[in-house]
């Protein structure tokens, strides 16, 4: 853990947070080191930063990913786009922005002033952003629905095929538009079974023979991407031009199937409230639905649902560190977990007020938080509100 006067070092205000989320970009940048490594020569990679880098803090997150080469950057909107446009000016560095799913029409004249490229998922769409264009040149990156029945040209059978290669051919000559790339997104790749390996490959299948086929008009398809985290992680990895990495890069796996030895990007802190006794009998929290079997020591964390903690999290562990950074105990979550405040038993241990809980980012923690929540580790780090403080670990403790 970072001291103090170096964490908080900056605040506006002075303010000392009770709740914070730490990034650490030197594990991030290592990430996506270790991640890239294995890549072949002339392949892109595109950093998956949408959800405010799920959650991670894209201010800190862009920065540091494109300091360490990074030139091709994925979003979900165009505010998001725009930031990170302002984030990479910021530093000098150009880089390509692909905003993955919908867009207004209405945005199209800031997105080609920005040179930020919108995903095309359909001949109707296309259009829109044609004549939304008045002049201004939108660059697209076609996108493909190769089988997870989303958003995307349809490419299922050879009649799909064969009629999107027809609709992508007239795409290309609408005025104001400008097809830069073709991509499209797994729906199994992280299932390292039979079944998933089997749809993966299928899917890139259906990906390929649908760019043959506008290759067959003279198109320029640019660049091609259909890889994700997991897609990389395969013995075969059809990485194509570019590949797309999210949820390798915060330092979390894409599946129980995949492990890469990656560090954890984001750590969830609250400072203890208060230390108080639980007698024999008597019960915590709302519902009363712990009962103390014995006198217990409680400590109380201000930190609950409405900061992106959730009620399903109950029997969490929390791992306790003093003020100096010395490791005290593992604490578990009892009693139902309130907007603002949550309990944790630290009987026979020293838990003070003061101290610090680290509820996500140690080894393991948010995987077992996605479990007690039926859920994946990507929800645990994109549901973290706003008022969860975004702070960036000081430099000299990055390492």
């Amino acid at each position: 853990m970072n001291d103090t006067h170096r964490l908080y070092a900056g605040l506006p205000d002075g303010i000392v947070p009770k709740v914070y989320a730490e990034t650490n970009t030197a594990a991030l940048v290592r990430n996506y080191k270790k991640l890239t490594a294995g890549f072949p020569a002339g392949v892109k990679p595109c950093c998956v930063v949408k959800a405010d880098a799920y959650g991670h803090g894209a201010k800190f997150c862009v920065p540091a990913l494109a300091e360490a080469g990074c030139r091709f950057f994925a979003v979900s909107s165009p505010e998001e786009a725009t930031e990170v446009r302002s984030l990479c000016r910021g530093i000098g560095i150009d880089a390509d922005i692909l905003i993955l799913g919908f867009s207004d029409p209405a945005n199209v004249g800031t997105l080609a002033e920005n040179g930020i490229i919108q995903a095309c998922f359909s001949a109707d769409y296309a259009r829109e952003l044609s004549d939304a264009a008045a002049g201004k040149t939108l660059r697209i990156h076609i996108k493909l629905d190769t089988g997870m029945n989303r958003i995307g040209f349809p490419t299922q059978t050879e009649e799909d095929r064969a009629r999107t290669a027809e609709e992508i051919r007239a795409v290309s000559g609408l005025p104001g538009i400008r097809i830069d790339g073709i991509f499209s997104h797994f729906a199994k790749a992280d299932e390292d079974t039979a079944e998933g390996r089997d749809r993966t490959r299928l899917q890139t299948e259906r990906f390929i023979k649908t760019t043959e086929l506008v290759k067959a008009y003279g198109i320029d398809v640019g660049t091609r991407h259909i890889c994700n985290t997991a897609g990389s992680m395969l013995s075969d990895a059809p990485y194509l031009d570019a590949c797309r990495l999210g949820i390798g890069l915060y330092g979390m796996d894409p599946s129980a199937d995949f492990h890469r030895d990656l560090e954890p990007v984001l750590r969830l802190c609250a400072k203890v409230a208060q230390v108080h006794t639980l007698h024999k009998g008597e019960s915590v929290s709302y519902g009363g639905d712990f009962t103390a079997e014995h006198e217990m020591k409680l400590a109380t964390m201000p930190i609950g649902y409405a900061d992106g903690f959730i009620r399903a999290y109950r029997g969490a562990e929390a791992v306790i560190y003093s003020p100096e950074g010395i490791k005290k105990c593992k604490a578990v979550n009892v009693g139902r977990i309130c907007m603002d405040q949550c309990m944790f038993d630290v009987t026979g241990t020293d838990v003070r007020p003061g101290d610090t809980a680290v509820l996500m980012g140690e080894p393991g923690q948010t995987d077992a938080l996605a479990a007690l929540a039926g859920t994946i580790n990507y929800e645990c780090t994109c549901i973290l509100s706003s008022r969860v403080l975004r702070i960036l670990r000081d430099k000299t403790n990055n390492d």
